[in-house]
Formats: structure tokens, C-alpha cells, sequence
């Protein structure tokens, strides 16, 4: 194992299985929608944007010890782009009632991943507070690289954490795979909630607007 690997890089190697793990989950819950079709589109955007990494090896055996920051930073660019095209062509391909099931069965994807991350976050939880709901969160769910910049913060207290839900670090990829941006922010949102349900139930995720601009609270009940 490389010397240079440190926490930082397993953790947002972590992240990277999970954008890979839910990619799998929307085509096996959309499989049962609209067959082999769905395994005919997402085999497009692995040929247009990569082959996803195999979850099950070890960050050790598979990421390039001579560029490690320039390795995951691509992953996460070619996961989240293929993940958004899978979606888009999932949407663009299907009208009347089928399209009405496939993006429930998108969204389901992501609620029950966000459930299960919420579930396991939930054993780490130190203090059952808003902002520590919010950074745990953080632990599970693609949001850049460290050195992008995280969210952009509103307001912070024990019972309340807000911040600007424009996906900023996420809307580079969409816009490269085409994607409608607001189903996207409702996929994410769906995760959210779940997630922030499964970690503690006397919180919630509430989503409002200010002045044109979407804002995310992590709210005691």
C-alpha cells in the first residue's frame, strides 16, 4: 500500500463505490420497468463515458500511486457523468405511463440508498444535532474534492441547518451529460430526505425558496 494514502483518500474513494453502488441500483430497479431496455442504455453510457470501477477492490490495488489526486477527481467526474446520462437516456426514451414508472423507479433508487447510508451514519452520530446530521452526511454523498469548496452555508444552529441547494459542484456533470438539472436536484432531494429521516427521525429535510434561490434545512421537528 502506497505511504501517500491517507484517510481523506478512502473516504472519498467510499464515496466513489456508493455514486457506482446506486448507478447499479437504478438499473436494476429500472430493469423491471422496461427490461432489457435499461440494460441497452446504461451499457451506451459505459461506452461513452467509462467503465464504473468494481466496488469490491481494495482503493490499494486499483488507484494510480503516481497521480492519487488526479485518479479520483477523474472517477468522480466519470461516475457522476455516466450516472446522468443513464438517467437522461432512461428519460428521453420512455413516454405515457412507462415514463411515469421509470422516474419512480429512479427516485426509489435513491431513497433507498439514502435510507441505508442514513442507517449506517446513524451508529457514528456523536450528537443529534442539525449541523452533525449535515456533516454526516457529507460522508456519504459525492460533493466535489476537498479542494473545490463545500456548500454554501446559510445558517447554523443545534435545531437548524441551512444551505444553498443549487448542486453547484454537481451541475458541471449534468450539463455535460444533458440532463434535465431539476429532475436531478429531486433525485438528490429524495436522497436527502431519506437519508436525513433514517438518521435521526426528529429531524427532517425541508426545502424553501428565497428570493429565486432553493435552500436545503436539515430541521428538528
Amino acid at each position: 500500500m502506497s505511504a501517500f494514502l491517507g484517510h481523506i483518500h478512502y473516504w472519498l474513494y467510499r464515496k466513489i463505490q456508493l455514486l457506482v453502488e446506486r448507478e447499479n441500483l437504478i438499473l436494476e430497479k429500472t430493469t423491471k420497468v422496461v427490461d432489457d431496455l435499461a440494460e441497452e442504455l446504461h451499457s451506451i453510457s459505459v461506452d461513452t463515458y467509462g467503465e464504473p470501477i468494481n466496488p469490491s477492490i481494495p482503493l490499494e490495488n486499483i488507484i494510480d500511486h503516481g497521480n492519487i489526486h488526479g485518479w479520483l477527481s477523474n472517477q468522480i467526474n466519470i461516475a457522476s457523468v455516466r450516472e446522468a446520462a443513464f438517467i437522461k437516456d432512461l428519460l428521453d426514451t420512455n413516454s405515457g405511463d412507462e415514463a411515469v414508472h421509470v422516474v419512480t423507479a429512479i427516485l426509489d433508487a435513491f431513497a433507498v440508498q439514502g435510507q441505508a447510508c442514513g442507517v449506517v451514519a446513524q451508529d457514528n452520530l456523536e450528537e443529534h444535532t442539525a449541523p452533525a446530521i449535515y456533516n454526516a452526511l457529507q460522508n456519504f454523498y459525492v460533493n466535489g474534492m476537498p479542494c473545490d469548496g463545500g456548500d454554501q452555508v446559510v445558517s447554523e444552529s443545534p435545531d437548524e441547518f441551512t444551505w444553498v441547494g443549487d448542486h453547484r459542484l454537481q451541475a458541471g456533470y449534468w450539463r455535460t451529460a444533458g440532463v434535465d438539472p431539476k429532475f436531478m436536484a429531486l433525485a438528490y432531494q429524495t436522497w436527502f430526505e431519506a437519508f436525513v429521516k433514517a438518521v435521526d427521525p426528529n429531524f427532517e429535510l425541508v426545502t424553501t425558496e428565497e428570493n429565486g434561490t432553493r435552500l436545503y434545512s436539515i430541521r428538528r421537528k
